[in-house]
């Protein structure tokens, strides 16, 4: 009898175990290249935001003077900063951000979110007033008060579950640290209605910042410290990454 050409049974399960075991590692490699390359999208959009608001408070934030009260009690009437306060008679470090305004505090449990405003009820808290305030005078002699804070979409009945509108939990980077938006204010004085008017709480990032830090160090009150941070989850997805930005910048005279 001829004998048949062909594969043994044993032959052709070795070869489709290692067309299998090929065809995992193609797939792992493409997951990989993909998860990183989203990686790197989000990390550059969340640096994007970062670095669009820093560049914006430098801009603004120049225009100002650096006193706000000198040591006769007399309140200068010209350009000031009123967030954070800076006391010239009796100097100390001044700081506010996310903590400052909001509650609970981070990290956040499991059923936990933040809270802001009239919602924060935390005596320890300023949830009332910005992380950032100041008032610049334009060409034209009107003055300005422009304010930076930190803040999360609502419909207007509150930011906790079930009204709360902002990216759902699963979403986040980690689920301690829930991601905000910076909001941006500029009013105008109308001096016929003694009222401010115009910009408030406009959002100027994405809901993607996790921290604003503004800080009049005690050392110089022609120097403000501003730190931004956002996150990004890790292409493995385990974990995350922190973005952090910083500047410095020091006010006229």
């Amino acid at each position: 009898m001829r004998k048949r050409k062909g594969f043994t049974l044993i032959e052709l399960i070795v070869a489709m175990a290692i067309f299998f075991i090929l065809i995992y590692m193609a797939f792992a490699s493409f997951t990989y290249i993909l998860a990183f390359s989203q990686y790197n999208r989000q990390r550059a959009n969340v640096q994007d935001n970062i670095q669009t608001v820093l560049d914006q408070i430098t801009k603004e934030v120049r225009q100002t003077l650096s006193n706000d009260i000198n040591c006769s009690g007399t309140t200068i009437s010209a350009p000031e900063v009123d967030y954070p306060t800076y006391d010239v008679c009796s100097p100390q470090m001044s700081e506010r951000n996310l903590s400052t305004i909001s509650t609970p505090d981070e990290p956040l449990g499991g059923a936990q979110y933040l809270q802001f405003g009239s919602s924060d009820t935390d005596t320890d808290d300023d949830p009332l007033n910005p992380i950032l305030q100041f008032y610049i005078i334009d060409n034209n002699g009107v003055k300005h008060r422009i304010s930076y804070t930190l803040g999360v979409p609502t419909d207007g009945h509150g930011y906790y579950p079930p009204h709360y509108k902002g990216i759902p939990k699963r979403y986040w980077p980690s689920k301690e640290y829930e991601p905000c938006e910076i909001l941006y204010s500029n009013e105008t004085w109308d001096s016929t209605t003694s009222t401010w008017t115009g910009i408030q709480d406009q959002p100027v990032t994405e809901q993607v910042i996790t921290n604003f830090t503004v800080i009049r160090p005690a050392w110089s009150n022609k120097v403000i410290q501003i730190i931004i941070e956002g996150m990004v989850k890790s292409p493995t997805r385990s974990g995350y990454e922190k973005i952090r930005l910083i500047s410095q910048i020091t006010l006229r005279e």
